[in-house]
């Protein structure tokens, strides 16, 4: 199929266009759609709820009138009479003062009945005050039908909800009646039509509403069993605001819907709502029906989604209207950039000639100084080996320097001790020189007492002979410790003389070591700096050798480069010929003489 540009150009959005419309369409149908299905389930909780509060609120004004009834006088006495066996008349008496109220409750509020019932346990009628005497009044027995009574009695606690009577629904709040000492005498309700429920839940004057019921507890509702009533579904329409506005909506399906839960449907402009009936066990005994006239809602939304219909479609066409003349400027910018590819397909062919040879010749230039580099690479390395040796040999002198340092202030703190101890000699010759010198004034006063010991004898004469000998070798002794005594002063002055060139050798030594290992100390730094240095040197190198051959990696992949360029430049000219062929189709298919 042969097609120009321009229906081209105008198709595939237009497609694309028509989907979107069509979805949008329909996404603005749903919303509108979910919006309002929103707004029905919003309707029917408000009427399920106000339908809630207003059943609540019946129960309790229920529970406070039957309250107020048990704490009338005369009730409890009405009762004892009952349970002493005097029933008719305690039913007399009750009546004697419930009737002025009840005349006075419905002339003061205008209605026909104020339904009060009093019961006797376990469920026995005692009195309705709302009927006149005698007219079944009292008197007969409930327990069959009237589980509330029952509970009441039993359980001696207010009871209030729904149950069926003999009327039908009602809404009902029951307390016990107890004498003063706690004794359980009875009950009493106050009862109110399950119709009175929509008096205040009907939100709208659209709003109709119907009561179904069970069909088995006809049985019990006796006075509706006698009407005809409408059945559907097990169900009986016991009650309808207005029959004509309600059964024609009212399905059978949505009745069994709405016995089990709360069910919203719209059917023919009308908006349903099911709420299930409990009584006040929690069973659920029939369906209340809200049915409300939405005419005029629905109309609004037909016409909401016409518009979106109409709306979509005028924005389908002024689409239409603006492709067509989009297109057209399309196709003129178009024919206008063909020819210049034209031109610049041209310029392309020449320039990659032109690339082509310069390509070639950086390529042979780059493999001539890949060549240059890895020479220098080599030579870079035996000069990196020789380095690397120096800087091994400088770091092994720089070790044994250390080791020389290390034995140079072992010698010195050597020196040191030896020092000290040469003192301490000294100190102690000392000391032992004086001792001796003392040991030669106690031998020179011993040989003075052994002189004057052997005076004394020669005057004794022979009496003393034998303490002359004494004396005698006393003096001898004494005579020998002063030789002795000189002799070793000697020996110890010698001594002291050579302890004290012995210090003073040790000091020169000590002096001689220090220099020694402040030198070693300097040729310890000078080593070291050079090993330092020798291993930045080789550091250098080596970064020096990983620049070079980074180089040669640079060097060769550029010559690589310039190869491909060189390639590349005769792809491009291929390419600049096809680009050629290429506009000359594009013109084909514009003007629409292309196979597509």
């Amino acid at each position: 199929m042969r097609l120009s540009l321009r229906t081209k150009v105008m198709v595939v959005p237009l497609i694309l266009m028509m989907i979107s419309s069509i979805f949008l369409i329909g996404m603005s149908l749903w919303v509108e759609n979910y919006l309002w299905q929103e707004k029905v389930n919003e309707l029917s909780a408000s009427q399920a709820a106000l339908a809630e509060k207003s059943l609540s609120s019946i129960k309790n004004q229920a529970l406070t009138i039957a309250a107020m009834a048990a704490a009338i006088p005369g009730v409890q006495k009405a009762y004892e009479m009952a349970r002493n066996g005097q029933e008719a008349e305690g039913r007399a008496f009750l009546r004697q003062k419930m009737d002025p109220i009840h005349q006075s409750v419905t002339s003061t509020l205008n209605i026909k009945y104020f339904k009060i019932h009093f019961h006797l346990p376990p469920a026995k009628s005692f009195l309705r005050i709302w009927r006149k005497a005698g007219q079944h009044d009292g008197g007969d027995n409930l327990s069959s039908f009237r589980k509330t009574v029952l509970a009441v009695n039993k359980e001696n606690k207010p009871v209030t909800g729904i149950e069926i009577g003999r009327g039908g629904f009602a809404i009902r709040g029951l307390v016990p009646i107890n004498s003063p000492d706690g004794t359980h005498l009875g009950s009493v309700e106050c009862l109110f039509d399950f119709n009175k429920i929509f008096k205040t839940a009907r939100l709208l004057t659209t709003d109709n509403v119907a009561v179904y019921m069970l069909t088995r507890d006809l049985d019990i509702a006796r006075k509706l069993k006698k009407k005809n009533l409408p059945q559907s579904a097990d169900l009986v329409r016991v009650f309808s605001s207005n029959a004509s506005a309600t059964d024609p909506f009212i399905q059978k399906a949505l009745l069994i819907k709405s016995l089990k839960d709360k069910t919203s449907i719209q059917l023919n402009g009308h908006l349903l709502t099911g709420l299930p009936i409990k009584d006040f066990s929690g069973s659920t005994q029939g369906v209340l029906i809200f049915v409300r006239d939405a005419a005029k809602q629905l109309a609004v939304i037909t016409k909401i989604r016409s518009g979106l219909i109409i709306g979509g479609s005028a924005l389908l066409l002024l689409l239409c209207f603006f492709l067509y003349i989009s297109s057209s400027s399309i196709v003129k910018n178009l024919n206008k950039i063909i020819e210049q590819l034209k031109k610049s397909s041209g310029s392309i062919a020449n320039a990659s000639s032109e690339i082509s040879s310069s390509s070639q010749a950086v390529a042979s230039g780059a493999s001539e100084q890949a060549a240059s580099l890895e020479e220098t690479s080599a030579s870079m390395e035996e000069t990196t080996s020789t380095i690397k040796a120096n800087a091994d040999n400088a770091q092994q002198a720089d070790q044994l320097m250390r080791q020389a340092k290390e034995v140079t202030n072992t010698a010195s703190a050597s020196m040191q001790e030896l020092l000290v101890s040469m003192t301490d000699i000294s100190r102690a010759s000392e000391e032992t020189s004086k001792i001796i010198k003392n040991i030669d004034d106690v031998a020179f006063q011993t040989n003075l007492l052994a002189l004057n010991a052997a005076v004394e004898a020669a005057r004794a004469g022979e009496a003393g002979a034998g303490f002359a000998v004494v004396a005698d070798e006393v003096r001898d002794l004494a005579l020998r410790s002063t030789e002795a005594a000189k002799n070793t002063a000697q020996l110890i002055e010698s001594t002291i003389e050579k302890v004290k060139n012995g210090e003073k050798i040790a000091n020169n030594s000590t002096e001689t070591f220090n220099k020694v290992a402040d030198s070693t100390n300097k040729v310890s730094e000078l080593v070291n700096e050079i090993s330092i240095a020798s291993q930045e040197q080789t550091h250098g190198v080596e970064q020096i050798n990983h620049t070079l051959a980074e180089m040669e990696n640079v060097t060769q992949a550029n010559a690589a480069s310039a190869e491909e360029s060189a390639a590349a430049s005769e792809e491009m000219k291929f390419q600049a010929t096809q680009l050629e062929e290429i506009v000359d189709s594009l013109k084909n298919i514009i003007i629409g003489t292309n196979h597509i």
